[in-house]
């Protein structure tokens, strides 16, 4: 999990100077959080899906606004 969060700060700091460090963040990310889920109890897992949902519909509404 911590990972994941790492992957994903990374990839915020380094989008715009260094793309392919971004670019190489996303699959750790992925793949971190894949593991995560897999191995996570169930409250976890649910509270992880609660906060993808919210966090998509943020997104979504944030990029149409």
């Amino acid at each position: 999990m911590v990972t994941s969060i790492g992957a994903a700060y990374l990839y915020e700091k380094c989008e715009k100077t260094r793309a392919e460090v971004a670019i190489a963040c996303v699959p750790v990310a992925i793949i971190s959080l894949l593991l995560a889920l897999m191995v996570a109890p169930w409250q976890i897992q649910l509270l992880l899906l609660v906060g993808a949902l919210a966090s998509y519909q943020y997104t979504k509404t944030k990029l149409f606004n």
